[in-house]
């Protein structure tokens, strides 16, 4: 017994291994022929090849049922590979719904577009895709906003979707289920939404597709419009911030210069006087006096020294008036500077002007802050970010799925190479069990 089923089962192996092979043969071979199609022109082919195919398997087939109990394998060919895709054919010819795309495209620009780089680096990233822009960043902000649960929630949730993809009608597998969950209704937005960004241009190009034209128009106009309003909000968020942080400034900067004059305010009523330099000048000045009135004096006495005796009363009061002198330049110099006194003048000055040095470091930032707060409420009045419709959306006029003659060759080739793949396993254990 063994001896009569081991070469039948090799034979078995044999047959299966060249279906494979056909199938997969085929399923390339047909792709090839009907990429370049036409719905038209395909749908028209596809029972040719469809039939080329399975004549293709007929010696095969009839290989196997004359060598491994062929009425088994040519029915599980016909149960596998052609009634799924005679039903799928059914379904999608008359009874799936048909979905009709609208397409919108949108760009986002700053107010002040950066130039673009003109060095062989700038050339180099341009032409290779790489080194996005900044309105490409934003852009990818907008696609991320389109395949987020956040626009979902915008939109209205599960009762806008509802309304625009469970309408009566619509077939039992295209639906959205009643009372779907949020992660089911988001999944679901996901497969009825395609979006891309061309990172050369920055350009945002979004598909929405519905069971009804108006429905598809309706949700790529609501999906322009939350897009704009994001935007919008980006950008009054970014000049409110500006507006905060200038505001914060001048307040602190307000506070410096409070603090800085009280600390001047301060110095003057401990030292009793306004300003150093002007006492300074004033001690000058009286040093200048004295000085000469000294000189007058030496001279003086110079002079009537030969003639006056020492002790004559008016020598003995010019020596007087002389020492007394050099006493109140001596006094006034250790009022104007003194290293073992703390209350002199030059102190007083050093002290003084470091306090006006940060009363004029203060005044400075102030009015820096105050430039840049009035700057930020004039840029409060201007729109920094704009979102332009590049492509606006328009009413579709035809259906663009179901595609039924791509999806129905696909399934067919899918179905045949697999069945083809678990025939051979299954030839290949009974091969071994012999």
């Amino acid at each position: 017994m063994s001896t009569h089923r081991a070469p039948r089962a090799r034979k078995l192996t044999e047959v299966i291994a060249t279906a494979q092979n056909v199938a997969r043969f085929s399923s390339t071979k047909a792709v090839e022929i009907l990429a370049p199609l036409t719905a038209k022109d395909a749908a028209s082919r596809l029972p040719t090849l469809i039939r080329e195919g399975v004549e293709g398997l007929a010696e095969t087939l009839a290989t196997a049922r004359a060598g491994a109990g062929g009425g088994l394998f040519g029915r599980s060919f016909i149960y596998a590979v052609v009634l799924p895709t005679v039903l799928f054919w059914l379904y999608a010819c008359f009874w799936q719904s048909e979905r009709y795309v609208a397409e919108t495209r949108l760009t986002v620009r700053a107010q002040h577009e950066k130039k673009t780089g003109t060095d062989a680096a700038s050339m180099i990233s341009k032409f290779t895709g790489g080194g996005a822009d900044a309105s490409s960043q934003d852009a990818f902000i907008i696609l991320n906003y389109v395949k987020s649960r956040a626009i979902v929630a915008d939109l209205g949730g599960r009762d806008y979707m509802e309304r625009k993809f469970s309408r009566a009608g619509v077939d039992y597998f295209s639906r959205l289920g009643r009372n779907a969950n949020a992660e089911e209704v988001w999944k679901y937005w996901l497969s009825h939404i395609s979006a891309s960004v061309d990172t050369l241009s920055g350009i945002l190009t979004i598909h929405a597709d519905a069971f009804w034209p108006k429905d598809a128009l309706d949700v790529a106009r609501d999906i322009v419009r939350l897009s704009e309003q994001l935007v919008n909000k980006i950008t009054l968020r970014n000049r409110n911030d500006a507006l905060s942080r200038a505001e914060l400034e001048v307040t602190l900067s307000r506070h410096m210069l409070a603090d800085a004059r009280e600390k001047t305010l301060q110095f003057r009523n401990k030292n009793i006087l306004i300003d150093p330099g002007s006492r300074a000048t004033s001690i000058g000045e009286l040093m200048g006096k004295l000085t000469l009135e000294r000189i007058d004096i030496v001279n003086a006495l110079s002079t009537f020294s030969s003639s006056l005796d020492n002790d004559a009363p008016s020598q003995r009061l010019q020596r007087s008036r002389l020492a007394a002198i050099d006493h109140q330049l001596g006094e006034l110099k250790k009022k104007l500077a003194d290293t073992g006194a703390a209350d002199t003048v030059s102190a007083q000055i050093a002290s003084y002007e470091r306090l006006k040095l940060d009363e004029q470091f203060a005044e400075k930032l102030y009015s820096i802050a105050q430039t840049s707060y009035h700057r930020a409420r004039q840029e409060l009045a201007k729109q920094q970010l704009y979102l332009i419709t590049v492509v606006e959306p328009t009413l579709p006029e035809s259906a663009t799925y179901p595609k039924v003659t791509v999806n129905t060759l696909l399934l067919f080739c899918g179905l045949l190479v697999a069945w083809a793949a678990i025939s051979l396993i299954f030839a290949s254990i009974e091969d071994h069990m012999v």
